[in-house]
């Protein structure tokens, strides 16, 4: 492949992978609130923010407006029952997501790295 090729081949793979990173999904993720708040869903399965704020030290002000951010960025699901709010964990749209993230990883090492840089 001559310079001009490897040249456009980089800049497609840098476009595709600018389309594609969703920044509010990965700044989601590096909250410890919001990461303590995934891992007592993991554990306890579908909860409301009532039994969510129990066993977290933060106010529930602070635990709704992180549970909102991890709904708005497709990693929560929010189901309405009665006067309560139930959330989940979107287990494939989160996997979805960091799949198509790390193809473009994998894509871009591919193109844009020389072949033994990282086999060390």
């Amino acid at each position: 492949m001559d310079i001009q090729n490897t040249a456009k081949t980089r800049a497609e793979v840098l476009k595709e992978f600018t389309e594609v990173y969703d920044a509010r999904f990965f700044k989601a993720l590096s909250e410890p609130v919001r990461i303590q708040i995934l891992g007592y869903l993991m554990l306890q399965g579908r909860s409301d923010i009532g039994s969510i704020t129990e066993n977290m030290p933060q106010d529930r002000s602070v635990i709704s407006r992180h549970l909102n951010h991890l709904q708005e960025v497709g990693i929560l699901c929010c189901e309405k029952e009665t006067r309560h709010m139930y959330y989940h964990i979107n287990a494939q749209t989160f996997v979805d997501k960091l799949e198509l993230f790390l193809t473009l990883i994998k894509k871009s090492i591919s193109v844009c790295c020389p072949p033994d840089c990282c086999s060390k």
